[in-house]
């Protein structure tokens, strides 16, 4: 019999437990794509990344009465025993919960001058995005902020644009003219 570990070997996924200590936090509602009022009927469910503790309104038995349908002066509404409450249950079954893969991790923008200068030379350099992204934990909008892409790619780019350009015809090459006048002239605010 294989292991999780042999037979994730291909996936590059991480096997950490996000969170495992706490128990999985309870949605108040079920997050919708349209209106949830206007458009109860059409329930189209949005659900976030991540285990969410979401259990049935009905009770576990119909011999067992929900502790806030029972009176204060009920001892079975004190009793630990009576109807065991969800964090209980939960924690003795965490360790059953399956690993989250897809949980979101905080992303830290409060670097320094040397690491953004260090991001800038490995993107000079030509290393993939993911990579600095993996290193510094930051997005790709913070990398295209921070700094300035790499001279080759920038040349690439604009040997696809001008090969483009040549296929143009009469009308385009016109049209794409009339636009550079109308973008000048509004540059300089005439």
């Amino acid at each position: 019999m294989h292991s999780l570990k042999t037979s994730c070997k291909g996936l590059r996924l991480p096997l950490v437990r996000f969170k495992s200590s706490a128990i999985p936090p309870k949605l108040t509602h079920v997050p919708n794509k349209y209106n949830s009022k206007s458009s109860a009927f059409n329930i189209k469910p949005q659900l976030p990344d991540g285990l969410f503790y979401h259990p049935a309104p009905s009770a576990l038995d119909p011999e067992v009465t929900p502790k806030a349908f029972l009176p204060d002066t009920d001892p079975r509404k004190s009793s630990e025993l009576y109807y065991p409450e969800e964090k209980s249950r939960i924690s003795s079954n965490l360790d059953n919960m399956p690993i989250i893969f897809k949980a979101s991790t905080p992303k830290s923008y409060a670097l320094s001058r040397e690491e953004i200068q260090e991001i800038q030379e490995m993107r000079n350099r030509g290393v993939p995005r993911r990579e600095i992204k993996a290193m510094f934990k930051v997005s790709d909008h913070f990398i295209n902020i921070s700094t300035t892409p790499n001279p080759e790619t920038i040349a690439k780019h604009q040997k696809k644009l001008e090969q483009a350009a040549r296929r143009w015809d009469s009308r385009t090459k016109n049209a794409k003219l009339i636009r550079l006048k109308q973008e000048m002239l509004w540059k300089r605010d005439m």
